[in-house]
């Protein structure tokens, strides 16, 4: 599955023997985006995931560098079947979030899912803004 950004970029999901050899290239971009966002995730479970077939590895390449990354998991809720995002980093993100989006909803509908889940800082409803906030997580530290 691949989507154009730009007329330099590739979107495309990593293949599961894929995962190993890109996964030093992301790995401190996915640990910088668990540590911002609370901590719950860290880089070490996502590689997990992607090598095991549990969740997918979407990279956003241009040229010959990869800009973004993103971990997505397909989950059953009482609700429906959702594709959840784990987490995403990059750079240049006006450049290829549109793009990156669409493809993330044309492989929702192929995976039966009813809605796309994400988690985040308070800030990042800008960048989804019709989304709509489900809960909020609370730590009280002791």
């Amino acid at each position: 599955m691949e989507s154009l950004a730009s007329p330099l970029d590739r979107i495309e999901v990593a293949g599961v023997q894929q995962v190993d050899g890109l996964w030093g290239l992301v790995a401190d971009g996915m640990e910088r985006a668990c540590r911002k966002t609370g901590g719950d995730l860290t880089s070490d479970y996502l590689w997990t995931e992607c090598r095991s077939g549990r969740a997918f590895l979407v990279v956003v390449v241009r040229d010959t560098d990869i800009i973004a990354a993103s971990v997505w998991r397909f989950e059953k809720w009482t609700t429906g079947r959702k594709l959840r995002c784990l987490a995403l980093y990059g750079r240049h993100m006006r450049d290829w979030l549109g793009a990156h989006r669409k493809m993330i909803e044309q492989m929702a509908r192929v995976g039966g899912a009813t809605a796309l889940v994400t988690e985040g800082r308070a800030g990042f409803q800008r960048v989804f803004p019709e989304a709509r906030v489900l809960r909020q997580l609370y730590e009280e530290l002791l």
